[in-house]
């Protein structure tokens, strides 16, 4: 059977008795052990070892009393015992506090006092009386005085200094303050320990001198010298870089804190944020892949890869990483939002229709999600679907959340309804993008625009329309095709020509639809090869597409019998 709980007076009452039952043992086999077997004199204790028995006696019933009527009550005794042993250091520090707590200052200095006298080379009653003449006294000079003696007991111990550098910060003395950093730099310390939490203390001061880094630096670097294989204090040295704006010397050190003790808490956290800042974003990839795979849980982690692989364009892993992020994370609804957003970006319309609806089931009064649900509609082909929905979500929002009906939202209705085929519904939520906001309307003036061409329809505000979208963005390729459609469902052929001719010139892919517009504005020119190669290179684009396959089939013959001179794709004529 094991003793698990126990009190160390019981214990040691144990150990007493045990010692004193043999003992006494020991008195009655004496009675029966023949004469020249008995000790002539009894054993006694010296005054030394009287004294140290008292009080370690002393000591037990103090812990005793504290165990059983609480810390007051064995103030006395634990008095009791300083008075037999003044060097007992913790328990004089213990004692000093207690007296602190109450209000009897006079008796923790005098406790203090008696416990530096007896371990002179102990700095901690020292710096106590520091901090008491300092803090309760307000008598910066005897705390000085106190602080001084500490660092000549222990020159190797930070502390002295962190109470002389607060006493020289309270009372306004910088000078004081950079003597002291001058006297510390001359130490020959070896200690880690010493160089990083001075350097750290420096660190704090928001008083420190311009240029003043230099300095701390080489303290961190004496840490770093003699930090060995200590994780710990090499993260932290680590830490004390990134705030003299190093972190090309805080990483290193992470690493190999890492490599030291692959557990340590934050760091990798730590150590990605700062490889992202200095523009290693692979290596902070790695750092992260390995945090999630070690802590599954970590939400915080899979929002950093996310940020990370839509930086890179790795669109399907970051899809994957903030999806796991909404499985462990507290719902957020940016997170769904931004998962949305990547499926659709990801070309996987189908997941962010489920993305859309699981986001509308824990917000349900968020309406924007049913208005997200009707752009993933959209995208994954169910045109009806979307515009339902659209329309069940303008009836809702102008009740209760107005603020949705923007021009964003009426943009993505009429794209909708023209796809499924509601032209009219198309061109009334068109209307309302545009009204919404005028003055950023292009690409709203630029689809009803171009759904008027293409029908033959209204073809002068068509063209006001999209002139005014190209008049805001000259370089868009997409708004100059329309313009172009425009002029050639106007008959103007030349200027269908130089439009159209510009859209292929400036959009970054070729497009089958605009090359096909093309196609069709050389074949009015005359210009049939020239018509024939770009409906070539649009049926590439779209191998299914029977219309230009049509076209192609119908010039043929007639470019055989009678080609005109071929002339390079996209020039003027």
């Amino acid at each position: 059977m094991f003793l698990r709980d126990y009190h160390p007076v019981f214990f040691l009452s144990g150990v007493c008795a045990v010692f004193l039952g043999g003992w006494a043992c020991a008195q009655e086999a004496d009675l029966l052990l023949p004469e020249e077997f008995h000790v002539p004199e009894p054993l006694r204790l010296s005054a030394e070892h009287e004294r140290r028995a008292e009080c370690a006696s002393r000591y037990m019933e103090a812990l005793f009393e504290e165990e059983s009527r609480g810390p007051d009550q064995a103030l006395s005794i634990k008095k009791r015992v300083l008075d037999l042993d003044p060097g007992f250091t913790d328990l004089s520090m213990d004692v000093a506090r207690q007296y602190l707590r109450i209000g009897e200052i006079s008796e923790a200095i005098s406790v203090l006092k008696d416990a530096a006298k007896a371990s002179p080379k102990k700095s901690e009653p020292l710096v106590a009386l520091s901090g008491i003449y300092l803090r309760q006294l307000q008598k910066p000079d005897l705390a000085e005085k106190y602080a001084n003696q500490a660092v000549w007991a222990t020159p190797d111990d930070s502390i002295p200094y962190q109470m002389l550098h607060e006493i020289y910060r309270t009372t306004s003395q910088p000078q004081k303050m950079e003597t002291l950093f001058t006297r510390i730099a001359k130490r020959p310390s070896r200690s880690a320990d010493f160089w990083l939490d001075l350097a750290e203390l420096r660190l704090r001061d928001s008083r420190r001198e311009t240029g003043e880094t230099s300095k701390i630096v080489e303290m961190l670097e004496s840490a770093q010298n003699f930090a060995g294989d200590r994780a710990e204090i090499l993260a932290r040295i680590g830490n004390a870089f990134l705030l003299c704006g190093l972190p090309g010397r805080a990483i290193p050190l992470y690493q190999l804190a890492l490599v030291l003790q692959p557990d340590m808490e934050g760091i990798r956290e730590k150590l990605a944020v700062f490889l992202i800042q200095t523009g290693e974003i692979p290596e902070a990839i790695n750092v992260l892949e390995a945090l999630v795979k070690k802590d599954p849980l970590n939400f915080r982690a899979y929002d950093q890869l996310t940020e990370l692989y839509v930086q890179t364009n790795e669109i399907p892993k970051a899809v994957a990483s903030l999806g796991q992020s909404v499985l462990v994370a507290p719902a957020d609804p940016r997170r769904y939002t931004n998962l949305i957003q990547l499926s659709l970006r990801a070309g996987d319309a189908d997941s962010a229709v489920l993305h859309a609806e699981e986001a509308g089931k824990v917000f349900p009064r968020l309406l924007e999600f049913a208005f997200f649900k009707a752009l993933a509609l959209t995208e994954s082909g169910r045109y009806e679907e979307a515009v339902r929905l659209f329309e069940s979500v303008e009836v809702e929002a102008a009740i209760s959340r107005p603020e949705i009906l923007n021009s964003d939202f009426y943009f993505s209705y009429g794209r909708s309804a023209e796809q499924a085929g509601r032209l009219a519904k198309a061109e009334e939520a068109l209307r309302k993008s545009i009204e919404r906001d005028p003055a950023n309307s292009a690409r709203a003036c630029n689809y009803l625009g171009y759904l008027w061409a293409e029908r033959g329809e209204n073809l002068e505000e068509a063209e006001t329309l999209i002139r005014s979208a190209v008049d805001s963005e000259p370089d868009n390729g997409a708004y100059l095709d329309s313009l172009g459609w425009v002029y050639f469902k106007k008959g103007l052929h030349e200027q269908a020509f130089k439009a159209l001719t510009r859209a292929v010139e400036l959009l970054k892919t070729e497009d089958a639809i605009v090359l096909d517009h093309l196609g069709d504005v050389c074949e009015k020119l005359g210009k049939f090869s020239e018509a024939v190669c770009h409906w070539q290179r649009a049926l590439l684009l779209e191998p299914k597409n029977a219309t230009i396959a049509a076209k192609l089939d119908a010039r043929a013959s007639e470019i055989a019998r009678k080609p005109d001179a071929p002339a390079k794709p996209g020039s003027l004529p």
